[in-house]
Formats: C-alpha cells, structure tokens, sequence
C-alpha cells in the first residue's frame, strides 16, 4: 500500500470524527496560525538577507536555503490545516489529495532543513581549519551545488515515500543518521579545535597579533554557537515525530480512535513549529539579521 494511502486511511474517514476527530481539527487549526507565521518571518528574513552585505556570501547562501525551506513548510501548514476541513465536511478525496501535496511537500522542505543544517556544520569547520583559504576554497558556486543537491535529496526523499512507507523508512533514517553523524564530528571537533586555539591565545594574550585572534576567535564562536542552536532547535522539534511514526501506523491502523493520532498529529504540529522558531533563532543570534529586520520594519512604518 502507498503511503498516501496510509495516511489517508488514517484521517480521511468518519471513524476520525467518531473518535478523535475534534481533536485533530483543533491542532490543524494551530497548523494554519503556525503556517501564517512561519511565512511572514521566513519571508521577513529573506528581504533582511537581501539587504545585508556583511555577512559571507556562502553562508548567507545556505541561510537562505534553510529559510527557502522553512517558508515552503509555513505553505505546507496551510494545507496541513486545510484538511481538517475537508474532514469536517466529509470532502474525503479532497482530504486524500492534500494529505498527498502536504506529505511530498513537507518531505522535500524537510530534508532540505536538515541537509542544509549540516552543510552549515560542515561549512563552520571548514572557516576553522581552513582559515585565509577558506574563501578560496568554500566558493558562493560550491555551495549552490550542495543547496540544490539538497533539493534533489528531498525530492528523491518524496519520491519514496509516495510509492513505500517502509523503504522511506529506511531512507529517512539513513539521512538522520548520516547527518547527526556529520553534525556531531563537525562540532566535536571544533570545539576541541577552538580550546586548544584558546589556551594557545591565553598563553600570550599581551602580543597584539594575539589579541586579533582573540578577537576573531570570538567573533568565530559567536557563529559557531549559532549553528547550533539550529541544530539544536530542529532536533527537538522533529525527533519526537521521527521517533513516533516508526510505529505509530500500525497501532492507528488497528485502533482508529487511538490516543496515537493525538500523537502523531502533535509532534507532527512540533516539527512544523521548528520553521516558525528559526526567524526568532535569526534574529537573536546574528546581529546582522536582527539589524537589518529592524530597517526593513523601520522601512515599513514610513
């Protein structure tokens, strides 16, 4: 069976409204306030991006990736919320059809969020190690090949799970753990890299060339540790459903009105909140984003 139709046989039916179904209307309607949301912050931090010119032009190309992909997710919510209405009204081949767009749309935006907080990791390591040839080596060319690459992946990625539930299994387990192993390695070893840098600079802190790269150590941790609280932020919000759906199907299938759809509903309603999350993340973390959001709504006052 399709997964589509997995999905549909779960909550395109009156069993739904029998049992859970005010529920689910009730989460799907947060769906659509998290998706209005999501959209003007993603949107917000795009305009800010545009009129920034500080920041690096290979990373500001990944940021944009991730909140391109963030800003398809605030459209999927949307439709995510659009289907409890057609639950409601019984329109069970329109819930069959959004339940479709929303899985292959939510698939590709997902993958392209965790791909691309990985690339951030790995370009982070990369400024470290690298240092003067850093922007020789890591080119605004390089990095739009790994952003539409991540593209492909999550449109190989909705492939799979539109034709089997269990080999999407597989696959998205095989990029969680790929990309947690990245991420890990990546961060693991720059913290060492930066303590040892560190000691190094404590050591002879009164020579001036010392105190720039104390300075620029600084600066460098600074967008290290913001990274990371997007990595952070996207593990919290997507591994409960990640976790959750590997079984859930089945008990749901066999108990419709299971405390289970509750379940995958809310965790499912978490992930999408991780794309409302990010523009505050932004915004807090890098102070060239939060200057230019407050031009940008400085412009619109006038």
């Amino acid at each position: 069976m399709q997964t589509a139709d997995v999905f549909g046989n779960i909550y395109c039916s009156e069993k739904i409204i029998r049992g859970k179904g005010k529920e689910v209307i009730y989460i799907l309607a947060i769906s659509v306030l998290l998706g209005i949301t999501a959209i003007v912050g993603n949107t917000l931090i795009l305009i800010a991006l545009h009129k920034n010119t500080s920041l690096h032009q290979p990373s500001k190309a990944l940021l944009r990736n991730l909140v391109a992909s963030d800003l398809c997710v605030g459209f999927v919510q949307l439709v995510h919320g659009a289907s409890g209405i057609f639950i409601l009204q019984g329109w069970w081949q329109m819930c069959h059809l959004s339940l479709l767009v929303n899985g292959i749309t939510s698939n590709i935006s997902i993958t392209v969020s965790l791909w691309t907080i990985t690339a951030i990791s790995v370009d982070r390591l990369l400024a470290l190690l690298l240092k003067l040839r850093y922007r020789q080596v890591v080119t605004i060319k390089k990095v739009y090949t790994v952003a539409l690459t991540s593209w492909v992946n999550g449109i190989s990625n909705a492939t799979v799970w539109s034709f089997s539930l269990l080999a999407w299994k597989v696959l998205l387990g095989t990029n969680i753990t790929v990309c947690l192993i990245t991420s890990a390695y990546c961060y693991t070893r720059t913290f060492l890299r930066l303590r040892h840098q560190h000691t190094q600079v404590l050591n002879n802190l009164r020579q001036p060339e010392n105190q720039a790269s104390r300075t620029d150590e600084i600066r460098y941790r600074k967008t290290v540790s913001s990274s990371l609280w997007l990595l952070l932020a996207l593990l919290f919000c997507y591994l409960p459903f990640f976790l959750l759906v590997s079984f859930a199907f089945r008990e749901i299938e066999n108990n419709p009105s299971s405390v289970f759809i509750i379940a995958l509903t809310t965790t499912a309603l978490l992930m999408y909140f991780n794309s409302t999350l990010n523009p505050i993340l932004y915004c807090w973390r890098i102070k060239e984003v939060r200057r230019a959001v407050k031009d940008t709504l400085s412009c619109s006052r006038e």
